[in-house]
């Protein structure tokens, strides 16, 4: 299935999808943005979990596939190797980006804390809430599997009471099988990537 077909449109709609593919393959990248989009194009509220790439090449990403910024954009990094972004230093800057940190992709406390803080406030406001986790393949690099799931089921939990959407990218060849579905078993939909733009998608 293409992009453009409403079967993958669709999970737009789903509060917890996640999207299986090569972490290289650009294609994975670009569906994880173009679903954070939302139906309005923009979404009112937008939270980047990245490891993958610092805040700086991520919005330049989103406005070369996307377009305008979200109206409320926050972006979760490490301090190792994205500090010296100047996209922003855990306040809002003058581009609408407001960047927080945590000390890396195994902190799981730090990183529910964080996003914690932002569905409330978020909540509140009664607005388009979508989030985006590029990647779980980084986070499993750096923790348990027991503890990510515990950790996914937590999120997934906060988010769908958030009334929010979120979309985890995840490179399935980089764990075994038992691992891989165990993280699936977590999510209301699941994207494969079929390569050559065509996707398998499943629902609950």
């Amino acid at each position: 299935m293409r992009w453009e077909t409403a079967e993958l449109d669709r999970l737009r709609d789903v509060p917890n999808t996640l999207i299986l593919g090569p972490s290289v393959d650009e294609s994975v990248n670009e569906a994880g943005r173009r679903l954070l989009r939302g139906e309005a194009d923009t979404p009112t509220h937008a939270l980047v979990v990245t490891f993958v790439k610092g805040p700086d090449s991520w919005v330049e990403d989103w406005r070369r596939t996307v377009g305008d910024l979200p109206e409320d954009l926050v972006i979760v990094t490490t301090t190792d190797g994205f500090g010296g972004s100047d996209v922003g230093d855990g306040t809002a800057s003058s581009q609408g980006v407001t960047t927080e940190y945590v000390s890396s992709p195994g902190d799981l406390t730090g990183l529910g804390m964080i996003i914690g803080k932002y569905l409330e406030r978020w909540y509140q406001d009664e607005g388009d809430i979508r989030v985006v986790f590029d990647s779980l393949t980084t986070i499993l690099q750096y923790g348990e599997p027991q503890n990510v799931y515990r950790f996914l089921h937590l999120m997934t939990t906060r988010f769908d009471g958030a009334d929010a959407s979120a979309y985890f990218l995840f490179d399935p060849e980089t764990q075994d099988p038992q691992t891989v579905a165990t993280i699936k078993s977590s999510f209301q939909a699941i994207a494969q990537f079929e390569g050559d733009g065509e996707w398998e998608v499943n629902q609950r």
